[in-house]
């Protein structure tokens, strides 16, 4: 299906793709124009459409859809595959074909060749776009896709195989004069004592690192050596679930450096760019999580120099297609360093950081130059204009190390009018299970302004003002993050978050916001019910024989990185003034509420009928002791959520009485989420100690231990090596 958009042989059609700032679909007319407001020339966006007629995407979620959409404004026909567990995730539903490759795992689908080809040959594609992670990197699946016959969208397999393996990289890098990070290589067969000689010759602090994966997975930092062999057993399997090569090695790990990329661009005809530089040191788990450029703490020098070093290193190995060098850089002014890391062979997840300040559109120029033809700008042609910041928004609990949250998706979007506008590339919706197989990342917000703080603050606004319930997010700790002092002053190397740590559980909504919003949603509901009630035109909503008996809610919310059931509302309804009182219960430690009650009037502005899988979604002003405020109130099953216009905060419903079987259920360790059971470190009858490992659980890509909360004996183990258990199965049980 082309739906008529495929022009004529050799006709040039405009591809800048200015779709993703709308984050909605555009007509080629109305991008032309955007792209002028952009300040990018639209004439230099004007690339041949390729002769490709049907693009298969080997990968899944947010870069899936983002490769649809521009293939969709070059006519081309989009086919999507998916896992068992994806049947009805937002790629399938936004491709114009889709096929099941079976499989519940990432070994079992998305990294399986033989699934992937057949599946294009089933649907007669004829060519495939890696996207980055699972086989991008893959020069094995690279030549399988071009022994097949089938157009291949990234770098010669030649190209990835010498880059890809970053034990390889590293000998091309040093062998161009790029200096190197210490490290060592590891070879298959080395003993646990060898292991240790190598780690004190690297020396301590290092990093065990996956030679043929990169985004944080089989990467584990090693403090001393009691850490070593164990930390390097978890890198290895993490690696070989993740990428299939379960080959790692070793790199000092050098702290107080800037970790800052060199986006690069080479065509079969010899040309090779760059489009400047993105920093990327505000990590977690050796993973990105805010990519900005220009980099703020990198020198103009240092940046020539590692613009040379980039495309010198593209050109020797005669790179194809999207690529990005990586590099350390320590110090400031005239003796700052900087040292290789690694090179990425495909398009990297933050790669709309770039698109937004050169107004180029990367897909695009992938789909042209594996089309054959050269890139669309030269280097003189290339600017960067204005800061872009962008920020991987995951189902996770940084409060909690981390923890990947699971569920269903009951809000996810923006509903606010005023909200500050960023681009949004996501493959989520409102409605869509978030998977424990695969990586928690839900979306990527980037903004786009004239100044560094200007896109800072647009890009904390719009955060702040997302609907999102069902999952814990890291939403809050990004916020603390943008709106901090240091990120305000450009201090942001490797270790940010280890000498910011209270940026991950920093409450960004004041006590008062909180209480409001509060009762604001608890007056919303009881609007809703009383809007809903099918006994309305019997009796009013409430109706009591006794009318001094007020209406109460119990309601859980999230308050510094720990969820409490925390407010007890009361409110007589059905009344549209009154007082209201908030009370804490005993967990919510340092919260008194409002005990002695504030007086509320409400207005109910507009009430829209109850929808497809969620409930009335109703707007009211809401005064509270003479301060007045629009809310809209929304929820679905026992979720609510409010949305102020600036923040959107999610409550959940507690029942007003115990289940007194759960309270005599007893048990022992159980799993924080769903996953599968990578290894039982005990046996009945074992004695542990506190803090021991008792099961290691993979979820998400990335391994967790379940340790002992007590010392005690192993009276029973409840699961084996190779699992699959739900959240909250218990796994062992202690005496």
């Amino acid at each position: 299906m082309n739906n008529g958009m495929t022009p004529p042989e050799g006709e040039l059609i405009d591809a800048s793709d200015f779709w993703d700032r709308r984050n909605k679909p555009a007509s080629v007319a109305a991008e032309v124009a955007d792209a002028g407001a952009g300040g990018a020339d639209a004439a230099h966006q004007q690339v041949p459409a390729p002769p490709f007629k049907r693009l298969l995407v080997a990968n899944r979620g947010e870069i899936a859809c983002r490769v649809f959409r521009t293939a969709r404004d070059l006519g081309i026909e989009t086919v999507a595959v998916f896992s068992e567990p994806d049947s009805s995730a937002a790629h399938v539903r936004e491709a114009d074909i889709a096929i099941a490759i079976g499989g519940v795992t990432s070994s079992e689908s998305y990294l399986d060749t033989a699934k992937i080809l057949e599946a294009a040959r089933r649907v007669g594609a004829d060519a495939i776009h890696p996207g980055y992670g699972f086989l991008s990197e893959n020069p094995d699946f690279a030549q399988a896709v071009i022994d097949a016959g089938i157009a291949w969208v990234g770098p010669t397999p030649e190209s990835i195989r010498s880059m890809a393996l970053k034990v390889e990289a590293k000998r091309l890098a040093q062998a161009a004069g790029v200096p190197l990070v210490p490290g060592a290589e590891l070879a298959a067969d080395v003993t646990d004592a060898q292991l240790t000689d190598i780690a004190d010759a690297v020396g301590y602090p290092l990093l065990v690192k996956a030679s043929a994966g990169g985004g944080g997975k089989g990467m584990r930092v090693v403090e001393s050596p009691a850490d070593l062999i164990e930390s390097v057993e978890t890198a290895r399997r993490e690696a070989q679930n993740s990428f299939g090569d379960s080959t790692v090695f070793f790199e000092r790990y050098l702290t107080g450096a800037r970790h800052v990329e060199v986006q690069v661009f080479g065509d079969t005809h010899g040309n090779v760019v760059h489009l400047f530089e993105r920093e990327c040191s505000v990590q977690r788990r050796h993973q990105k999580i805010v990519e900005e450029s220009p980099s703020p703490g990198t020198t103009t020098a240092t940046l020539d120099r590692m613009y040379d070093a980039a495309t010198s290193l593209a050109r020797q190995i005669g790179y194809v297609g999207a690529g990005t060098v990586e590099f350390l850089v320590f110090g400031q002014g005239a003796e700052q360093v900087f040292y290789f890391l690694e090179m990425n062979t495909r398009l990297q997840v933050e790669h709309p950081v770039t698109e937004e300040v050169t107004g180029e559109n990367l897909v695009a120029w992938q789909l042209h130059v594996a089309n054959g033809g050269q890139l669309p700008r030269s280097q003189d042609e290339l600017t960067s204009t204005g800061h872009a910041i962008e920020v991987r928004l995951y189902a996770e609990d940084p409060a909690n190390n981390y923890l990947p949250s699971t569920g269903r998706l009951a809000a996810f979007g923006i509903d606010a009018p005023g909200a500050p506008h960023c681009r949004e590339d996501t493959g989520f919706a409102a409605g869509d299970e978030v998977s424990p197989y695969y990586d928690p990342m839900l979306a990527k917000i980037i903004s786009h302004a004239s100044s560094r703080a200007a896109a800072a603050q647009q890009l904390a606004g719009n955060l702040r003002s997302r609907d999102i319930a069902g999952v814990v997010t890291n939403r809050d700790s990004l916020v603390a993050i943008l709106e901090s002092e240091a990120f305000a002053s450009g201090a942001t190397t490797t270790d940010f978050l280890d000498l910011n740590a209270e940026l991950l559980s920093l409450p960004v909504i004041t006590e008062s916001e909180r209480e409001r919003a509060l009762i604001a949603v608890t007056l919303g509901i009881d609007v809703s019910n009383q809007l809903d009630a099918p006994w309305n035109d019997v009796a009013p909503f409430g109706w009591r024989n006794i009318s001094a008996v007020p209406q109460r809610a119990d309601w859980a919310f999230n308050r510094s990185g720990e969820s409490v059931e925390a407010a007890v509302v009361s409110w007589p309804s059905p009344d549209r003034s009154g007082r209201v009182t908030l009370r804490a219960s005993e967990a919510a430690a340092g919260w008194s509420g409002k005990p002695d009650g504030i007086s509320y009037r409400i207005d109910v502005l507009e009430s829209v009928g109850t929808t497809e899988g969620a409930q009335r979604h109703v707007t009211l002003r809401v005064s509270l002791d003479g301060i007045s405020r629009v809310y809209r109130v929304s929820s679905r099953g026992d979720l609510a959520w409010v949305n102020d216009g600036t923040n959107s905060q999610t409550f959940r419903s507690l029942p007003r009485f115990a289940d007194l079987d759960l309270a005599a259920a007893g048990g022992g360790p159980s799993a924080p989420v769903p996953g599968t059971v990578v290894s039982v470190e005990v046996a009945a009858g074992d004695e542990v100690a506190e803090g021991q490992t008792l099961v290691v659980l993979e979820a998400m890509k990335m391994e967790h231990r379940i340790t002992a909360a007590a010392a005690g004996v192993v009276d029973e183990v409840l699961v084996r090596s190779g699992d699959s258990v739900d959240a909250h199965q218990v796994l062992v049980t202690l005496q």
